[in-house]
């Protein structure tokens, strides 16, 4: 009778389905993520509201950052192990040597960055800013957008004052009127224009290719292929849900960094678009991952070396990195095949 009992106790463990991998029943993955509160980090808020990194495995230690160029020696030091910044600094990134990996695309902020000038300051377009003071944060794509619009105008650098900006000062200095204009990503264009400002020009206008992209340690990355594949599966639910129920996600984001639901709701509908992970590898999206893209230097490889071209001119790094190794598409790739 012992021996029979015995048998049917494996037989129904056999029989039992397998813990789902990367699920809440697995040993918990720490990892340590810099953020920046920007709308366009969007996924981040989502997941971080909604419980998806514990739900799918990962024990996150949140480290903040006000702009992407604080993150370098966060990941010299081995204090962060991915993070999501910028197109802008996470070229300037690549090219000073950061042993870092660009592995996946959070947005396409084209709509979600851009020139907002106080109502008298005299600003209705680009060529207005000679001998204006215009501020943005040196090395954020704000920077690169900001010269980039200046050249569009037949400007220079040394046309206007530029003034070295962080976020946290800059609604004070707009109010008072210690500024005329500013050049900054969301929620910081549309609280500028929230206090009065007119926004002129965005980045889409000036045809500048802008977004957030993932950025990993190399060696955190390799020594931490599963944890990369949690990471994945969260950033692919939070898009989902923008994409599904972009109120319920407005509302968590507007939650989180103590904004409007309208304001956040005008960024996720109408400003940026935010990829699935299957669309970021398709060859045909604007900032493809896939391989085949990376390998032939086009998609996001390609705009991230165009954008490394346009620092170099403007000496803002020295090298022109080659983003065929920057950009590491195998774990999208890993993703795309497992799901």
């Amino acid at each position: 009778m012992t021996r029979r009992i015995a048998v049917l106790l494996l037989s129904l463990l056999a029989l039992a389905p397998a813990p789902l991998r990367g699920s809440a029943q697995d040993a918990k993955i720490k990892l340590a993520i810099g953020w920046q509160p920007t709308m366009n980090g969007a996924r981040f808020f989502i997941a971080e509201a909604e419980g998806l990194f514990a739900k799918e495995g990962l024990e996150p230690d949140l480290v903040k950052f006000t702009a992407g160029p604080p993150f370098f020696a966060a990941f010299q030091s081995g204090s962060i192990d991915v993070g999501f910044l910028g197109f802008q600094p996470a070229v300037t990134a690549v090219a000073q040597g950061i042993a870092v990996k660009i592995v996946a695309v959070e947005n396409d902020a084209g709509g979600a960055e851009g020139l907002v000038a106080r109502q008298d300051s005299g600003i209705g377009r680009l060529a207005d800013l000679r001998g204006k003071k215009v501020a943005t944060r040196r090395g954020s794509s704000g920077h690169t957008a900001l010269l980039t619009g200046l050249q569009r105008a037949g400007l220079r650098e040394s046309d206007i004052q530029l003034i070295d900006l962080d976020v946290t000062a800059l609604l004070p200095a707009f109010r008072k009127g210690d500024i005329d204009a500013a050049w900054y990503w969301e929620p910081w264009m549309g609280l500028l224009k929230r206090e009065g400002g007119r926004v002129v020009v965005t980045d889409r206008d000036i045809g500048l290719p802008v977004g957030i992209v993932w950025v990993a340690r190399a060696k955190w990355l390799e020594d931490n292929r599963e944890a990369m594949q949690r990471l994945l599966r969260v950033l692919d639910r939070a898009a989902q849900r923008i994409r599904d129920e972009p109120q319920v996600a407005a509302k968590l984001v507007a939650k989180r960094l103590e904004l409007t639901e309208e304001h956040v709701l005008e960024v996720l509908t109408t400003q940026a678009s935010w990829p699935t992970n299957r669309e970021s590898v398709a060859d045909s999206y604007p900032f493809s991952m896939s391989v085949e893209a990376t390998a032939a230097g086009k998609g996001l490889a390609g705009v991230l070396a165009e954008n490394a071209k346009f620092q170099k001119d403007a000496n803002i790094i020295q090298d022109l990195p080659d983003f065929t190794r920057g950009v590491d598409p195998e774990p999208l790739a890993a993703y795309v095949k497992r799901k």
